[in-house]
């Protein structure tokens, strides 16, 4: 058998520059901090009003449980968000 067809050698990792790695780092680090910020108001918001969640559903506040829901995205997404650029704040690029 000849071997006149060689597969491709994978590609070498790139290194990533210093202020990509501290951008990635920072923003990663606000947004973490910004989603647990969003968990806590919730959670205080929680604890303030007088009626539980299933109370509300039960009463057709909507305008309250948008305003809840749109928090926890937020605050879900943003923890998210910031857990990438942080796994993303490395020396190599090897994905």
């Amino acid at each position: 058998m000849s071997r006149s067809h060689q597969e491709p050698s994978p590609e070498r990792p790139q290194r990533r520059s210093r202020g990509e790695i501290d951008r990635n780092f920072f923003f990663g680090d606000v947004l973490i901090k910004t989603g647990a910020a969003c968990g806590v108001a919730l959670m205080l918001v929680a604890a303030y009003t007088p009626f539980t969640l299933m109370g509300a559903i039960k009463d057709g506040m909507w305008d309250y449980l948008g305003v809840v829901g749109a928090f926890g995205a937020i605050g879900v997404a943003c923890y998210l968000v910031g857990r990438h650029l942080r796994h993303e704040a490395t020396h190599w690029d090897f994905d």
